[in-house]
């Protein structure tokens, strides 16, 4: 046996009976033993399948289907074990095509090239050891289709590993067997020198399930700045809104303070994941980190949404006391936790959306359009019903002399509020159309240049409008820059 193929047949077997055993616990046959036999003649409890008779014990029906080595759910159908009466040969191609390894899909060859052989016959070793070219369809089963979406050869340095098909249907070569998730596709060898010529060899593809190949490259350097750029800003929002006592206590400020934080810890845990390995995490880790980022960018949706809603009730009169906020604030908290954990233990497209070979969303799918994307579109239609009602409501009111103090106040905070979330719209508006535009390109990212300098803008736009917009806050400001003057100006009263 030889070294360089013991650990490929140890996988080999493992692999085979990883995704046979739990059937056979409870049917008579492995999935990728039967056939879908629904709708084939029965006779005295037995059905015909392609001239078949498959014995009633030998069918059982299935509520699934194997996917990629995936369990999915499917309506209940009846499955004949066909692989135990007649040994199976599974082709990844109908005959005349081959499977591209590159594009990983069945291809007529090129002009030029060989004619690829008929599934009609092929070399087969017999039980007394001998090897002769036996016509297939009277000894076995054919099947046409490939049991994964991706499938790839077993090489040995670089060179294909012939496989020997025996008589009982298993492929083998020196003791390894190889697993029963295969499909034989036709490749064109290239002879020795000294004979130019080529010919076609029947290699048994195996499953090879597709991983994204972490990448730390300038662009995720640059986003990952951008996002600093942004959670620096932000701390500077959170330390003036701090530091102002107009603010600090006040319903408004209190939510702005939980937005920032939401918002700094969501930013700093997507660098995090932007900048490591997800074959460095743990399991454990690339589920909860993720978690915790959904969580926190979720959340900061919402808190806009609540100050927007707060916004509106402050021109009806409506005064807010701490309870009333916390008895309000603590289910948007609740819903944004649980949302994470839902979505921590979904599966999209039967992956687990979080904790496969990727910690964030997988770019190849939509699973970040659904379970990011749609709660904040949800947050921002909500925020723009109330935005539209109070415009109409301010509209509608007179301006009053003894409410003009109050009203400035309000609304100045509601043009500030309302500045800085159209830069926040506008800056996850790109986010998304630059998500759709990399997977129509097939680009495996979330992210690109554009993302990344949006990143960095939405931090500059919180220093602009909730700061350099606020009125409140300017006083705040002025009254620090009086003071310092004062103070450097000043004579000590002792010298007087």
């Amino acid at each position: 046996m030889s070294p360089q193929m013991a650990p490929l047949s140890s996988l080999l077997l493992l692999v085979g009976a990883a995704w046979s055993y739990p059937e056979e616990m409870r049917y008579p046959c492995a999935f990728i033993d039967t056939a879908n036999i629904t709708g084939s003649f029965g006779m005295d409890g037995s059905y015909v399948h392609n001239w078949t008779v498959i014995p009633r014990n030998l069918v059982a029906a299935y509520d699934f289907v194997i996917e990629n080595g995936i369990r999915v759910p499917a309506p209940k159908h009846l499955r004949g074990c066909v692989c135990k009466l007649k040994p199976c040969v599974r082709f990844c191609c109908p005959e005349g095509e081959i499977y591209d390894l590159e594009s990983r899909q069945c291809l007529a060859p090129s002009i030029d090239s060989l004619p690829p052989p008929r599934h009609s016959h092929m070399e087969v070793q017999l039980a007394n050891g001998s090897l002769k070219d036996l016509e297939l369809r009277s000894r076995f089963s054919i099947y046409v289709g490939t049991p994964c979406e991706h499938m790839k050869p077993v090489t040995k340095v670089s060179e294909y590993v012939h496989w020997t098909l025996h008589e009982n249907g298993t492929i083998a070569h020196r003791g390894h067997i190889f697993s029963k998730h295969y499909c034989y596709t036709p490749l064109l060898q290239h002879n020795a020198a000294s004979s130019p010529s080529s010919s076609w060899d029947w290699q048994p593809l195996v499953c090879a399930p597709e991983k994204l190949h972490f990448v730390l490259g300038v662009r995720e350097w640059t986003y990952a700045i951008c996002l600093l750029i942004s959670i620096i800003s932000m701390i500077i929002v959170l330390v003036v809104y701090l530091m102002c006592s107009e603010m600090r206590n006040s319903f408004y400020g209190v939510a702005i303070k939980a937005y920032t934080i939401c918002l700094i810890l969501g930013y700093a845990l997507l660098g995090y994941l932007t900048l490591h390995n997800p074959a460095t995490l743990s399991k454990a880790a690339c589920r909860i980190i993720p978690s915790l980022t959904l969580m926190y960018l979720v959340l900061s949706f919402y808190i806009l949404s609540f100050v927007s809603f707060k916004l509106y009730l402050s021109f009806h009169g409506v005064v807010f006391t701490k309870l009333m906020f916390w008895l309000m604030f603590t289910p948007i908290v609740l819903i944004a936790i649980g949302w994470s954990v839902f979505v921590a233990f979904s599966r999209y497209g039967n992956r687990l959306v979080f904790g496969g070979d990727t910690c964030w969303f997988d770019p190849r799918n939509w699973s970040i359009m659904v379970y990011l994307f749609a709660p904040v579109f949800v947050a921002c239609a909500i925020s723009g019903f109330f935005y539209i009602l109070t415009l109409i409501y301010i509209s509608e009111q007179p301006v009053i002399e003894t409410e003009k103090s109050f009203e400035s106040i309000e609304k100045n905070r509601f043009k500030s509020f309302w500045k800085y979330f159209g830069y926040t719209a506008l800056v996850w508006l790109v986010c998304v159309c630059s998500f759709a535009f990399n997977y129509y390109r097939g680009e495996r990212s979330l992210h690109n240049y554009a993302v990344c300098f949006c990143m960095a803008f939405h931090g500059f736009a919180a220093l602009y409008a909730l700061i350099g917009k606020n009125q409140q806050i300017q006083n705040f400001l002025r009254r620090i820059d009086n003071d310092e003057d004062t103070c450097e100006n000043s004579v000590p009263l002792s010298s007087f």
